[in-house]
């Protein structure tokens, strides 16, 4: 893209950029309310992510909707952008190197630093040579990859041929992550992890993210209000991911999503559909207002591929107040009955 045409277009999308939420930057409210409306914006309205660093690269950005983008852009867990956070976090701006260290760990789906009192000039440099490490591994892995070895590293194991960073990070924070970064391509990915994962935390982690990007349902939770969950009905659905995962890689030799998608789509009774066709808009709008809990967040990131409104729906929180009121706004954006009105 040439330098002139880059202008012409930063002419008619800078001034989209303006965003009164980077006022509240650091801060609680920041991150419990500005954050979610500047991203949704981010997400719907903005350009893409390689446009947005070619307009950085053109000078095209004041210190303002700098600080937007770092903050803004960070929602679309795109590598592509790595630069413009290293680029700043090495700015003699205290403003930019805040708001890239932070919109840095959000853009990898990382655990949020507090940068209320501020970032230095050593501490950003830091920064800068922590994304070069990182910015060269996940040139040849993707980022979903990165998040299963750090998980995997947690239990002292490893994504098979590994090589690269590893990110030293406790479970929890690697699992909010993948939930973030996965989609239906994948499976084989998870399926991996899922065959060298051994302790009984990660292994139920997986099997809910397995259940996401398969649409598959391996846990089937008891019925009774009394009733919990126990040992055994770990062990049936432990069982249930490894029949799924050894039907794939060792019968079918596969991880296709629109074989294996398919597979479990065809169960449904729907065929003749590829799960990743441009036509598949119904399909998803069908599985977000019917699916389980963990096929609405698949859905949701499938429909803003199609040209949908963004939402990060949360596998394992599903039922929380704060994901029923972003589902509840998918489903007014979609014409479906909110999901608090839903018997």
């Amino acid at each position: 893209m040439t330098a002139g045409f880059i202008l012409a277009m930063a002419a008619t999308v800078v001034s989209s950029f303006a965003s009164p939420e980077v006022g509240h930057f650091p801060g609680s409210f920041f991150d419990t309310k500005a954050k979610s409306r500047l991203q949704q914006r981010a997400m719907d309205r903005w350009p893409g992510p390689s446009q947005v660093l070619d307009l950085w690269r053109a000078g095209a950005l004041d210190t303002e909707a700098k600080v937007a983008v770092l903050l803004g852009c960070s929602a679309s867990h795109d590598p592509v952008l790595l630069p413009i956070y290293r680029e700043a976090a090495t700015s003699t701006n205290p403003r930019l190197r805040m708001a890239a260290t932070y919109g840095y760990r959000d853009l990898l789906g990382d655990g949020l630093p507090d940068v209320s009192a501020g970032v230095d000039i050593e501490a950003g440099r830091r920064i800068a040579l922590e994304i070069d490490r990182v910015a060269e591994t996940l040139r040849a892995r993707p980022l979903s990859e990165f998040w299963l070895q750090a998980l995997l590293a947690a239990e002292d194991g490893a994504m098979p041929g590994w090589s690269g960073v590893t990110m030293q990070r406790p479970p929890g924070v690697s699992v909010g992550a993948l939930e973030k970064v996965i989609d239906i391509e994948d499976f084989g990915l998870l399926a991996a992890a899922w065959r060298s994962a051994e302790q009984l935390t990660t292994k139920m982690a997986l099997v809910r993210l397995l259940e996401a990007a398969t649409l598959q349902s391996f846990m089937v939770k008891p019925q009774g209000d009394r009733t919990g969950w126990g040992l055994r009905d770990m062990e049936e659905a432990f069982a249930a991911t490894d029949a799924f995962v050894g039907l794939w890689l060792d019968q079918q030799c596969s991880t296709n999503p629109d074989r294996v998608v398919g597979y479990s789509l065809s169960r449904m009774g729907v065929r003749g559909l590829r799960p990743t066709d441009p036509r598949a808009w119904d399909l998803w709008i069908a599985i977000l207002d019917r699916g389980e809990p963990a096929w609405r967040m698949m859905a949701a990131k499938r429909l803003y591929a199609l040209g949908g409104r963004w939402a990060e729906l949360s596998v394992f929180r599903a039922g929380s107040p704060a994901q029923v009121q972003r589902l509840d706004m998918l489903r007014r954006d979609y014409g479906l009955i909110p999901a608090r009105l839903m018997k």
